[in-house]
């Protein structure tokens, strides 16, 4: 970047493009006031947003600052994404670049990647700088929107200036106010010096050197890239990028960026990251967010896929789409992904990203897990926005069964047809029964008998065990058979005439455990009874 900025010239634009330009570096306001254009207080060891300046009622933390220059500024555009001046990129590079949001936070990114936007296949005086992670929702920094008119409609425009003053060697950031010239029909290629021949589309503004209103400016020594926006339903819109000037006999002439010239190529370098640019005049839409399980009865300890499914339920197309994923500490998933959507985060926090999403169509977010967390329910809490819907959540609630995975961690062999104690009792009946499958004592925890029992009471059989009260849930069955004979094939399912079932709590009493008994008339001829016991989970 050339060391100069003022450009003295009197020659056609044609004649222009042969001379090198001295591009724009910062912004002097015609009539200074600390208090109309200071942008921060303390800035920049301990920045406060100035609550007077001009554009105060609007959210500016988009506009932000380069750590080991302060003077520098640009927009950023995405969660993840910046503009700013070719000829002057080089500034930025890696370095860390801060905002300010609106509880006086400073939020801090590292440059990452720079790519220059092409005009007709020719670099243009924008690039674009990805940032090494997303600035999420939460963080209080808000992307500018750009202004989505066609070039015809800009004329007149009021808009805010962002720039730097140098006062008393104390560089700081201003906010001025003008009104657009002109925006141009066609790019032009101009001579920027040491960063070669660009192509660039530019709109401008005008610099009176006789009189003009006090906010007004131009540009001066200190940050070529700063933005240039207007104000659209209350909010800042981006148009523009600071390039270069030009002193006529009674004017300058601030030339930027016009950004919304490069919405489409700017939107393409975004995508893959699941971003484009924010129109700041659209047609809103409705997106409608539901949640499910792939699993039937979810269960503790086995796997769980947790369904979140967004669609776009309205007219018009919608972009910058955000699922935010937020789980209590001990519920978080392994992974959460869907076809078409950027994945961010990990642990108790992710969020899901998509560029844009049609209308009537949809996507599916899953969330899996390996193996269920051992509590009774799920409770994340899911938010879902884009650039044309405002923020909706929901907080289902995923109850998880118990199931027998759960019951068997820490076993030294826990399989279900293992027994560990060697009592001749398979892990799936001391499961079914509440029996400990490593003492070897088969009693329950009250110290009665874990095993079935059968006794003949007066003139009734009496048939006990012990049986879950929650045994629908672990999907545990029962299943008795009688039999007269013993022979195998003699056993049935269908109960003897007279027969009852009831249950009854222990006494003591054993958690989560009834004891079950069954009675038939001692007259009937099935004297043998067996308990099956089946799992399915």
């Amino acid at each position: 970047m050339e060391p100069l900025l003022r450009h003295p010239l009197k020659l056609t634009l044609a004649i222009l493009a042969l001379v090198p330009l001295r591009p724009a570096q910062g912004f002097e306001i015609r009539i200074y006031n600390a208090i109309d254009h200071k942008r921060f207080d303390n800035f920049p060891s301990a920045p406060t947003v100035n609550p007077n300046q001009l554009f105060a009622a609007q959210d500016l933390s988009g506009i932000g600052w380069l750590a080991t220059s302060p003077d520098i500024q640009y927009a950023l555009i995405s969660r993840q994404h910046l503009v700013f001046a070719t000829h002057f990129a080089s500034a930025i590079g890696s370095h860390q670049v801060r905002f300010l949001n609106a509880s006086n936070q400073v939020i801090a990114r590292t440059g990452s990647s720079l790519v220059t936007i092409e005009d007709d296949s020719s670099p243009s005086d924008l690039k674009i700088i990805t940032l090494n992670a997303p600035i999420d929702e939460d963080q209080g920094v808000t992307p500018l929107s750009y202004y989505n008119l066609t070039p015809t409609d800009f004329g007149s425009v009021i808009i805010g200036i962002a720039g730097k003053r140098d006062e008393s060697g104390d560089k700081f950031g201003v906010i001025g106010r003008d009104t657009i010239s002109t925006v141009e029909s066609t790019s032009r290629t101009e001579d920027y010096g040491a960063s070669g021949m660009l192509t660039t589309r530019y709109m401008s503004f005008d610099y009176s050197k006789r009189n003009g209103d006090a906010h007004e400016g131009l540009f001066e020594v200190g940050d070529s890239g700063s933005p240039t926006f207007t104000v659209v339903d209350g909010k800042a819109a981006l148009i523009g990028t600071h390039s270069y000037v030009v002193e006529m006999p009674s004017k300058f002439l601030n030339y930027d960026v016009f950004v919304p010239h490069y919405a489409s190529a700017l939107d393409a370098q975004m995508a893959p990251l699941g971003y484009r640019m924010r129109p700041a005049s659209f047609s809103p839409t409705t997106l409608t967010g539901t949640t499910s399980t792939v699993q039937p009865t979810p269960r503790q300890a086995l796997p769980l896929a947790l369904e979140f499914a967004i669609e776009n339920t309205g007219a018009n197309l919608t972009g910058n789409l955000e699922v935010e994923f937020s789980f209590p500490t001990g519920q978080a998933p392994d992974s959460i992904s869907a076809d078409g959507w950027v994945t961010y985060g990990s642990g108790t926090k992710w969020t899901l990203r998509k560029a844009t999403l049609e209308a009537a169509a949809s996507g599916t977010l899953t969330a899996s897990w390996t193996a269920a967390p051992i509590i009774g329910a799920i409770t994340p809490t899911i938010t879902w926005r884009s650039d044309t819907v405002a923020d909706q959540s929901a907080t289902p609630t995923i109850s998880l069964s118990p199931s027998y995975t759960a019951w068997a961690i820490g076993l030294t062999e826990g399989g279900l047809t293992d027994d560990p104690d060697q009592d001749q009792l398979l892990n799936q009946v001391e499961y079914a029964l509440g029996g400990d499958p490593e003492n070897g004592l088969a009693l329950l925890q009250n110290d009665e008998e874990l095993l079935p029992s059968i006794a003949s009471i007066g003139s009734l059989v009496v048939y006990t065990y012990p049986e879950r009260v929650d045994k629908l849930a672990r999907g545990l069955s029962y299943v008795l058979e009688w039999s007269t004979d013993l022979a195998p094939a003699s056993f049935s399912t269908t109960p003897p005439a007279g027969f009852t079932s009831s249950t009854a709590a222990y006494v003591p009493d054993v958690p989560g455990f009834v004891k079950r008994t069954i009675t038939w008339p001692a007259s009937e001829p099935f004297q043998f009874v067996r308990l099956g016991i089946s799992l399915s989970e």
